[in-house]
């Protein structure tokens, strides 16, 4: 019983040692085989989540993914982490078939454990324009979860109505 109480208290001392880190520049390449740098997406928020095409939580959670990449994506930057080593040409065609509108990264050394320490999938990373991981969510996240973030530490998003870009001025439009 001491053991898993041990267990316990480091696993959540590791988690929250991950929280407000600030984030290491690492490379990584898509599935087109676009070459991307971790630090281009400073400025914006990023919603890195470690999922795999075998994981029924995972597939759950992709409307939610999709649905904050189509409407942020002037302010938001979200990742998708193959962490089951899916082939591409199987990674592709799930995209396709699922509608995917975000940057999907297949199993890269570089990418594994960049942000941290995955314990299963799904787990969702959240860094703030500043750089810093300001949480991180073991489980299916939904989309009132990921505004939540955004609410946490408020800024101005662009307001796409009638074709003109406004200031949102409550956090999240």
């Amino acid at each position: 019983m001491k053991f898993v109480k041990w267990v316990t208290i480091f696993s959540g001392l590791l988690m929250s040692a991950a929280v407000s880190a600030q984030t290491p520049n690492f490379s990584f390449q898509d599935i087109y085989g676009k070459q991307h740098q971790f630090s281009e997406y400073k400025g914006k928020w990023v919603i890195v989540n470690y999922w795999s095409p075998q994981c029924g939580p995972c597939l759950s959670e992709i409307p939610a993914l999709k649905q904050v990449a189509a409407q942020y994506r002037n302010d938001v930057v979200v990742l998708g982490m193959d962490a089951g080593e899916t082939p591409d040409p199987e990674l592709r065609r799930f995209i396709r078939q699922k509608g995917i509108n975000y940057t999907v990264v297949p199993t890269q050394d570089s990418t594994m454990f960049a942000l941290g320490l995955i314990y299963g999938v799904p787990t969702t990373y959240v860094v703030s324009p500043q750089g810093n991981v300001i949480d991180t969510h073991m489980g299916a996240v939904t989309v009132e979860q990921i505004k939540g973030y955004f609410d946490k530490e408020p800024q101005k998003f662009s307001n796409k109505g009638e074709g003109v870009e406004k200031p949102c001025t409550e956090g999240v439009c």
